[in-house]
Formats: C-alpha cells, structure tokens, sequence
C-alpha cells in the first residue's frame, strides 16, 4: 500500500508541468467531439515512450514506431486476433506450390491524396524492401525471395530461391507494406523524415512530425474499406520518455491511451476511476544481450558467469509481477507452443534456467579469460524494467570484479543502436518479439547469422554454424513437428552459448481511457492499424 501511495505522489508532482504542455491539444480535442455525432469524430492521443525511427515502413520495426506508421500505410495481409492471416490489400492468395506466393490485390484501394493503387506500386514496394541497398530493418525476412513479378494488372507473384516456411507471413508486416511509388520518388531526399512524410493507404494520413515532440495524424478520407472505422479525425501520438509523465496523462485525460506500462506505475493506473488496463500474454522477452564479439563477452566463461550472477527471481517478484512470466535461457516460453506442444514442453523442462548461484558464477568467472574482472558498459533506456535489471547487474557484476558503467540514452537512440550494424555497444537491455505466430520468431531473426550487419536483429552478434544448419533446414520444412525438433536443437546450442541473460517474458498492455473503444490488445498489436475502429463514447 505504500508504495502505491509513493508511486501516485511522483505522479502528482509532474502534474502541473503536463497540464500546461497538453492544455491545446485538450481543447481541440473536446472541440472535435463536440462537432462530430455520438461515437465518431474528436482526437485520441497516444503516450509514446520515446521518438519514432522513420515513418518509412521499411525501418518500422519496434515497438515506438510500428504503433505510429501501421495506421498510415498497409500490407497485403494482416493478422486477426488470434494470429491468424487475413486479406487486407490483396483480397485473396494462394500457395499452389512450395515456392510460389500469388496475391489477388483489390481494385478498389487509393493512398491517401486519392490516387489509385496499382500493381506497380506493390511490387517497387516489396522490391525496395528486398533491395539490399536500403539495408531496411526488416530486409532479412526477403532473404530467400527470387522474384517478385506482375502476372496482370491486379495480380503479383512471388518466387522463393527455396522454400521459406515464414515468408506466408511477412505480407502481414510492414515487411509487406505498400507506399506510393509515386511520392517516394518526388519525395526521395526526404521520404520517412519529418519534411517529407509517407503516403499510405491506412486508415490515417500523415499530418506532421515535430521530432522529440509528437506525431500528428488525420482521418484519411479516402480510406478504401468502408467497414467501420476510420471514426477519429485525428490521431496524436505524444513523445513521453517519462513514464510518470504518461501516466499522469491517463489520469487528467490529456493522454487516451498508451500501451506498455511502467511495471513499478501499474498499481497506480489500476487505482484510476477513468481507466482500464488491458492485458494479454504476448510472444515477448525481455533480455540482456551481451555483445559476443566484444572481449571479452566473447568468452561464455564471461557470459554464464553473469547470468549465474544475476537473481532473476528477484527481479520477477519485486518489478515483474503479475505483467509478465518467468524466462529460462531461450526466448521461447509457453505461449508460444503454437504446435507439437509436448515436444516444447519436454525440451523447456530441461533447458538450463541459470538460476542465481553466486558460487558457481565465480567458478565460471575463475576459468574465463578475465578471473580478476573487467570493465564494460551497459546501453539502456530509462523503462522501468531494463534500468532496474541494468543496476542489478551493475551489482551483480561487482561481486565478480567486474565493473559496468550505465549509459542510458534515449528509447529513439537505443532502438537507433541496437538495429545498427556498429554494435557499438559491450551489453543491450532491450526487448524482442516474433515478427510471426510460430516458435522460429523468436529463433531465425535474433540468432542467425545473417542477421547481424546493419538492420538485423542479431543485437548479440551472436554467430553458431550449427544453429544456423538447424535454422535452415526448418525452414524450408512444412512439417511442424520436424520443425520443432531441429528449433529444439537449436535452442539447446543457444541456452548452453548464453548470449542473452533472459529475464521475463512481459504481457502486452494498453492502459486507455474508459471513454475509448473499438479495440483490445492483441499479442500481434504491433502490426495492427489499431486505431482504425475505435471510437469516443
């Protein structure tokens, strides 16, 4: 009971500070109510943890960004609420073998400024993405694409080199969103930055991005799919690194909505009369990646020495809670047994799950290269969990000899390194979740090989050939319980290499305002142009 007390004091005491910053955007909020009817019009305004990367779809893949460019541009697919492919752009696909891909687009889609979609828009889209040169974040999932083709004006195909068990999915992911060929190449020099915008078919157009302040968009009224939304006039999405900030937001109703919550501000939120919380177990983990070919992080000596070191549990029961589960050394936990369940089960059961022992992490320090220690840094941000953990193991580390600067930066400048072929950084507090509905999410884009230069989400760099050879030869596999069994064996290889400390599994939470509806969070939120169907009683 104290500390909700002490929680919702800090609250109050940055209270006046938000007031005066949000005043105008309340007002034009209310004023937007008023002239719209009953359930339509007004402004939601969304608490964002820090800036957004690009409006470029093709560099949207964290959990600041993506909430922001999927209500602006759209893929072909998209993902239902139980992970589950729907048509969206294409109104309907086939796989007639296993490595051809053909979508049916709609007729019917214009961008935003009116101008009709074309197949020639979709495939300089995809090609773009594909096109090595771009280095776009999310590139790697193109990696076995031979060609993409126009079959007639209304229909694409897709060529894979090999079969790609995961390639049915990325047409759901801004993988797989479409811009305007058109306004790129007018807007080249500046395409995705503040001066140059995007252009889209989603549900809402591009307004104005002030950097470090907010993000502005507006009902697109062009918008092709008359079922529905869009029921807003305007979208806002604010830049609140603080998480105090944010939830004083929620409780003046100068913030609508946010998703994620600072874990030690729930409790706060929870006692909150004009607010819900809504919360769904997720495909996430948040970890600690230490970079593995760093010295001497290079050493697994080094690496399970500090995992053994740091108590996890504790972590769990004193930050954690009930948002989110407890980890072992892989980041695929029960949520994600999509299929052959009692395989993952068996295998989970006896993974290593580095439990805090301090003597056997100062037997792993004595062997390693460095017995008497040495000094590193940590990169992280200021959320709640990843610099709490970051100073535990700051701690943890000292009683190793081991010393551990924190540099903590930005949630815009952490996502910015962690995706950046430099690496330039010894350990990353950071957290991941699958791209897709299936355990090789968590696996192929955060452990292979291949995803380690600029754009790749190997942030540990880690490289093993013989996760690799497992990792490929699932993938061109249509039989999930093969699948699972060479992913298991990659998984075994990964947990005993330890380049990640895992420290939960987090659930996905929205924290709104009881006055908004039309939508509840999914474990796929982060591909959702979510505001598309809600509404403002």
């Amino acid at each position: 009971m104290k500390k909700v007390n002490l929680a919702f004091f800090a609250v109050i005491l940055v209270l006046s500070i938000f007031l005066s910053a949000c005043s105008n955007d309340n007002k034009a909020s209310t004023n937007d109510k008023e002239k719209g009817e009953a359930g339509s019009g007004g402004t939601v305004t969304f608490g964002l943890p820090g800036d957004i990367v690009s409006l470029d779809p093709a560099f949207s893949y964290d959990f600041t960004t993506n909430p922001v460019v999927t209500q602006i541009t759209e893929g072909l697919l998209k993902f239902d609420e139980n992970g589950h492919l729907q048509p969206l752009l294409a109104e309907s696909w086939e796989n007639p073998d296993p490595h051809t891909y053909i979508y049916k687009l709609r007729q019917d889609v214009k961008f935003s400024d009116g101008t009709p979609m074309t197949v020639d828009d979709v495939i300089f889209s995809m090609e773009r993405v594909k096109e090595p040169s771009t280095a776009s974040y999310v590139g790697w999932m193109y990696a076995n694409v031979d060609k993409i083709e126009k079959v007639d004006d209304w229909t694409i195909k897709v060529t894979l080199s090999q079969p790609d068990t995961l390639w049915r999915y990325v047409p759901a992911t801004t993988g797989g969103h479409v811009i305007s060929k058109a306004y790129y190449e007018e807007h080249k020099n500046n395409f995705g930055k503040p001066d140059g915008g995007v252009m889209g078919t989603g549900p809402f157009k591009y307004v104005s991005w002030q950097t470090g302040s907010e993000i502005a968009l507006a009902k697109n009224e062009n918008y092709w799919d008359k079922t529905g939304g869009p029921y807003l006039n305007q979208v806002v999405f604010k830049v609140l690194p603080e998480g105090t900030t944010r939830v004083t937001g929620l409780k003046t109703n100068q913030i609508t909505a946010t998703i994620g919550l600072p874990l030690d501000l729930i409790p706060v939120v929870q006692g909150m009369e004009n607010v819900k919380i809504d919360m769904v177990d997720s495909f996430l983990s948040d970890f600690i990646a230490m970079n593995v070919e760093v010295e001497p992080f290079n050493d697994v000596n080094v690496r399970k020495a500090l995992n053994y070191a740091l108590d996890k549990k504790k972590i769990m029961d004193e930050i954690v809670k009930e948002a989110g589960s407890p980890a072992k050394a892989v980041p695929i936990g029960p949520s994600q047994w999509l299929f052959a369940e009692d395989k993952w089960e068996k295998a989970y059961n006896e993974l290593p799950d580095y439990t805090y022992d301090l003597a056997k992490a100062k037997e792993y320090m004595a062997k390693s290269s460095v017995p008497n220690g040495f000094n590193a840094t940590i990169l992280t941000d200021s959320d709640t969990l990843r610099l709490n953990s970051a100073l535990a193991l700051q701690a943890a580390a000292k009683e190793l000899g081991i010393n551990l600067e924190i540099e903590k930066v930005t949630n815009e400048e952490l996502n910015t390194r962690a995706f950046g072929g430099a690496r330039d950084y010894d350990i990353l507090m950071i957290v991941w979740g699958s791209d897709f509905p299936d355990p090789v999410g968590n696996l192929q884009p955060v452990f292979h090989s291949n995803n380690r230069g600029d754009g790749g989400s190997n942030f540990a760099n880690y490289s093993n050939p013989t996760v690799d050879k497992y990792l490929d030869e699932q993938a061109v596999l249509t039989d999930d319980e093969r699948r699972t069994e060479l992913m298991i064996e990659a998984e075994k290889i990964i947990a005993e290499d330890t380049p990640w400390i895992m420290i939960d599994h987090p659930k996905q939470i929205m924290a709104s305002n009881k006055d908004l509806e039309g939508y509840n969070i999914s474990s796929f939120w982060y591909w959702d142009a979510f505001t598309k169907n809600m509404k403002l009683k």
